[in-house]
């Protein structure tokens, strides 16, 4: 297979088998360590793939790869890995993420990867704020009777320390964690412990086809910081549940210090969703495709 950099005429007019929606972006389009190819045959695209640094986290390449359908399970995508990881800068590991049975995880295991972070089945109904016990003595508000900036400050400081110990975040990671925050937050069902700075908080994003809730305290070591959070919690689904919504899609990690047993307090469905990492050097594993 012969391979060249992903271009602008490649963005601007894609092979037909590549859905509409990708999204593509030309070879080094933010820096030399942002990297795009198109893999080739006869002259014909059959892949496309690319690495690129979060502008939040820094400490991994996430790697993306599309095969022609028609070229898939042939040792096309194997390819594509081997190739992006020899056009890798330095070292950092490859990483990918997806739902446990998705194509892009199986992909990633059969090139050697392993887990670095595991977040467990989240999908909760709003009615299941009956299994929280009311936290007695403990002043929770909706986020719209907090400042914007406050909000702002929380979200980031709490973002920084739930993910430092296994994906530290970059500096300046405020600026690109914040795109679209204000727009996002669904003030009204955000709620929080304020007196006046925030310690604890689940906040409520507007998504599709459900809202998304992120809960935890705003330090690590929040006295209290399980009661505190199930409070917020409890407050949030009954809110939602209110105003007519049945579900949520909770967003948090394995290693949430206040979350994740919270979440144990709930009846959660769905799969787990994992990020893998691999890759110290170009070698990969078995050659299978996505």
């Amino acid at each position: 297979m012969e391979f060249r950099p992903l271009t602008d005429e490649d963005v601007a007019a894609p092979p037909a088998w590549l859905a509409a929606e990708a999204d593509l972006r030309p070879d080094r389009w933010r820096d030399d360590c942002t990297r795009a190819i198109v893999g080739l045959e006869g002259g014909v695209p059959v892949a496309v793939g690319r690495i690129f640094p979060s502008r939040v986290h820094t400490s991994r390449f996430w790697t993306e790869i599309v095969v022609d359908p028609g070229r898939r399970r042939q040792g096309v995508g194997t390819d594509v890995a081997a190739e992006l990881a020899r056009l890798r800068p330095d070292d950092r590991p490859m990483c990918a993420r997806g739902s446990l049975s998705s194509a892009a995880v199986l992909f990633a295991r059969s090139l050697g990867a392993r887990p670095y972070q595991t977040c467990p089945p989240e999908q909760v109904r709003t009615s299941s704020a009956a299994s929280l016990a009311a936290q007695g003595g403990v002043v929770v508000v909706a986020g719209a009777d907090v400042t914007l900036e406050e909000l702002r400050r929380a979200w980031t400081d709490t973002y920084a320390w739930a993910h430092e110990t296994w994906s530290p975040v970059a500096d300046g990671f405020e600026e690109p964690l914040l795109a679209g925050f204000d727009a996002d937050l669904d003030r009204t069902h955000t709620r929080v412990v304020a007196d006046p700075a925030i310690r604890a908080a689940a906040f409520v994003f507007r998504d599709q086809p459900h809202p998304v809730l992120v809960a935890e305290c705003r330090s690590r070591h929040q006295p209290d910081g399980l009661g505190l959070l199930r409070a917020c919690v409890r407050a949030s689904l009954l809110s939602l549940a209110a105003d007519g919504t049945e579900e949520v899609i909770f967003d948090g990690h394995d290693t949430d210090p206040h979350f994740r047993p919270l979440l144990d307090e709930l009846p959660a469905t769905g799969e787990p969703f994992v990020l893998l990492e691999w890759g110290l050097t170009a070698t990969v594993g078995p050659r299978r495709s996505p």
